[in-house]
C-alpha cells in the first residue's frame, strides 16, 4: 500500500497552537490541551493512508477537501495524487466559517 506524505502549511500549524492556547486559557489543563492537540495531528497525519477523504470543494477552491478530524475540528487540505503528497492547509475549530475564509484565501 502506497503511502502519502502529509505536511502541515504554516497557517495550520499556527491554528494548532491556538486551539492549544484556547484550550489551556478555557480549560486551564495544559496537559489535556496538548493531548487533544497531538490527537489533532494524528488526524491530519492519517491522511498518509488514505487521503482521498472528505468532501470535495472545488466550489471554494481548486482541489480542496474538507474533513473533520474532531467533532469541533476541520482540516481543509490538498492532496497531489501525482506527487502523492497532502498539504494540510488551514485547521478550523469551534464552528468558524470555513468557507467563507477559503474563499478570501483564494480570492
Amino acid at each position: 500500500m502506497e503511502t502519502y506524505d502529509v505536511s502541515l502549511r504554516p497557517d495550520a500549524i499556527t491554528d494548532l497552537a491556538g486551539i492549544y492556547s484556547y484550550n489551556v486559557d478555557e480549560g486551564g489543563h495544559p496537559v489535556v490541551a496538548l493531548n487533544y492537540i497531538e490527537k489533532l495531528r494524528e488526524k491530519c497525519y492519517s491522511l498518509e493512508r488514505a487521503p482521498i477523504r472528505g468532501q470535495k470543494r472545488d466550489d471554494l477552491r481548486a482541489n480542496l477537501r474538507i474533513l473533520a478530524i474532531d467533532k469541533n475540528a476541520v482540516a481543509a487540505f490538498e492532496v497531489d495524487e501525482s506527487n502523492q503528497t497532502v498539504t494540510i492547509l488551514i485547521i478550523f475549530y469551534g464552528g468558524e466559517d470555513y468557507e467563507t475564509i477559503m474563499v478570501d484565501a483564494s480570492g
